[in-house]
């Protein structure tokens, strides 16, 4: 009989290992090839050359970020990348044992397990350099620890979920909304508990937080990325106490935003799988009170984050509350199994043996539609497997702004630029600034000084960073045209957006002088004759390459003139069209397209002198996610007070042909 029970708990880990490396070698092939945007970029950068992050500094995250560039698969990005797969599959694995331990059901361990993996936020930051995989992987250990140590009264299970806990503080301060629901286990057994167990627990905890050494000392060395400046106390203790969040994004007039309670775990899970989890609260309740309290208390203080946190991706902050439905979704497949067979007397299926209760094939296929739905549903959602884009983009940039300049970002571009140069070496000479993040700082003041210093200035526009914050005494010139990846909206997205990324942000070329755009004549390979209407005529147009590649970068060359004066100021919309008319889309949104004010930014056609022939120069990157074959060039003109949004662009309706370009 023991030699039995030893083998199924064998058998139990054995599941738990090869459920988390289903979820791994799904995670594998949506993973991000290379270096992406915002903090994504950033965290890999930081832990190849082992600086500091942004605040709160991340060290667990960087210290074990740079072990996992020493991987010999892909570049140095795509080995950061690959962490966040290893640390989401091994929350999958630690899930199905927290299910497991409270319905010795292996069936209902795998529903819950692979319904978190599947679950769209959690899986997105599967495919990319985050800390919030790390983060959910420390929330189920901890939580496992503690509900096996509640059971066996070993104290170094709890001493373990303690330094665990401490570590986790030096990857994202969210792992302390689990300090609650640990202090309601604490007091559960604290009848096994005196004075000399919780110091240690106390001692261990603080042997974690010692990671945060790693700012004070890494500092000191001046790393090539580096947040910590000043280099001083006042700036560890800030990073470490309050972070970006001091107040700057807290917002407690919350009850516009109860919303977010409801839409993002329903689009996450879905009618069903949030009617599964409820019933595995209730499962929950009955089998282990303490760790249903436990999940609560989690899940009441990620809601009211959720709600008073106002930062555009709050919705990454819920997967502990994932995690915990994720949970419950188990137990309630337990619990309706169990319900179900006790009902029809069911008796099949021995490998199938759940406690004291059998299932049926038709019952497990029913709950695992569930995960598998979720599957299909958000696999072209979170796919980032061919996503070049803020790579394609740094390199390009780097590869046309002049010698020594001065590109003026945000943090969410900036971060492409800096893996371009600390990690491949690629233009040192240009300085990256992501003062768009940077509250309070005086943009023009800053361009000022770098003309004077004899640097180009140039402005990349990102997720917070835009032209209109340039004064009046500059001139902004579009260089590379719609070029920037960004989210769909700078605000809280809706749920079914919130993983899209959309090209819309351009760069810019900020000069003192107003430049001449005006030619005396057309080449003779670029003349052509488009009417607009309105006196506007397009007398030449070329491009530097009629084939080019996917992620290849094109020259475009316009040659306008007004024939009479005009109040108008004239925005342009080009779409690359296939033989079928329409514009490649990525969920509605279209992948290829630019956008300009007419008169290169700076001299508006309102401007313009009847007769004078203006030149504009622009670059664009092709899109890898768009097919091989011949585009059509659909150039639109439009008033500016008409100007159409991103979101109602399809690359329909009227406009001419000017060109075409093949896609090999």
């Amino acid at each position: 009989m023991s030699r039995r029970l030893a083998s199924i708990s064998r058998d139990y880990r054995v599941c738990a290992v090869l459920t988390g490396l289903l979820a791994f070698l799904v995670y594998l092939r949506t993973l991000a090839p290379t270096v992406m945007w915002y903090d994504m970029g950033e965290l890999t950068t930081t832990s190849y050359v082992l600086g500091i992050a942004h605040n709160t500094g991340y060290p667990l995250y960087i210290l074990l970020g740079k072990l996992f560039t020493f991987l010999p698969v892909g570049d140095v990005a795509y080995r950061v990348n690959l962490m966040s797969a290893v640390f989401a599959a091994l929350t999958v694995s630690t899930v199905f044992l927290i299910v497991h331990e409270l319905t010795k059901s292996r069936f209902a361990a795998l529903v819950g397990a692979l319904v978190l993996a599947f679950s769209s936020t959690f899986w997105a930051n599967a495919n990319w350099a985050e800390s919030y995989s790390m983060n959910a992987f420390s929330t189920a250990l901890i939580t496992l620890l503690l509900l096996r140590w509640r059971e066996s009264g070993k104290p170094w299970q709890l001493y373990l979920a303690f330094l665990v806990f401490g570590l986790s503080l030096g990857n994202h301060r969210l792992i302390l909304l689990l300090a609650p629901g640990i202090l309601a286990f604490v007091w559960s057994g604290r009848q096994a508990l005196d004075r000399r167990r919780l110091i240690s627990c106390g001692l261990v905890f603080l042997l974690g937080l010692s990671v945060y050494l790693y700012l004070p000392i890494r500092a000191a060395q001046h790393p090539a990325l580096s947040w910590a400046q000043p280099a001083n106390f006042h700036t560890y203790l800030k990073m470490f106490l309050t972070g970006d969040s001091s107040g700057q994004f807290w917002n407690f007039a919350f009850l516009g935003r109860l919303n977010i309670l409801a839409l993002f775990p329903l689009n996450e899970f879905s009618v069903f799988g949030l009617a599964l989890a409820a019933m595995g609260l209730v499962y929950a309740w009955r089998r282990r009170r303490v760790l249903a309290v436990y999940g609560l208390l989690l899940c009441v203080l990620v809601g009211f984050v959720a709600l008073t946190y106002s930062i555009h991706n709050v919705y990454n902050y819920l997967i502990p509350a994932y995690l915990v439905l994720a949970i419950w979704a188990g137990c309630g497949a337990a619990a309706l199994l169990s319900f179900g067979l006790q009902l029809a007397d069911v008796r099949r299926l021995r490998w199938a043996q759940s406690g004291q209760y059998f299932f049926s094939p038709l019952a497990a296929a029913v709950l695992l539609l569930l995960p598998v739905w979720l599957a299909a549903r958000n696999l072209p959602r979170v796919d980032r497997s061919d996503d070049y884009s803020a790579h394609d983009f740094a390199l390009t940039t780097l590869a046309r702004v002049q010698p020594h300049s001065t590109i003026i970002t945000d943090s969410w571009t900036a971060s492409p630029l800096w893996y371009a140069q600390l990690v491949e070496g690629y233009r040192h000479d240009v300085l990256v600034s992501p003062l768009f993040s940077v509250p309070g700082e005086d943009i023009n003041g800053f361009i000022e000084e770098q003309l004077r210093q004899g640097r180009p200035v140039y402005v990349a526009e990102g997720l917070r960073g835009d032209v209109s914050a340039i004064g009046s005494g500059y001139h902004v010139q579009p260089v590379l045209l719609d070029g920037i990846e960004t989210m769909v909206t700078n605000v809280l997205p809706k749920p079914e957006y919130k993983d899209d990324l959309v090209p819309k942000g351009s760069l810019y070329r900020v000069l003192a002088n107003e430049p001449s755009f005006t030619v005396d004549s057309v080449p003779g390979g670029a003349r052509t004759l488009v009417n607009f209407g309105g006196g506007l005529d397009l007398v030449g147009f070329q491009t530097d390459t009629l084939v080019a590649q996917r992620g290849d970068v094109v020259r475009l060359d316009y040659y306008w003139r007004l024939s009479e004066k005009t109040g108008s100021d004239l925005q342009a919309r080009l779409f690359f069209t296939d033989a079928g008319g329409l514009v490649a889309t990525h969920r509605g949104f279209p992948l290829w397209w630019q956008g300009w004010e007419l008169g290169a930014g700076v001299r508006p056609t309102s401007e313009w002198e009847p007769g004078r022939i203006v030149k504009e120069e622009y670059y664009l990157l092709v899109p890898r996610d768009v097919a091989p074959g011949t585009y059509n060039l659909n150039l639109r003109v439009r008033d500016a007070s008409s100007a159409l949004s991103l979101e109602s662009i399809d690359g329909s309706g009227d406009g001419q042909t000017i060109g075409s370009l093949v896609v090999r």
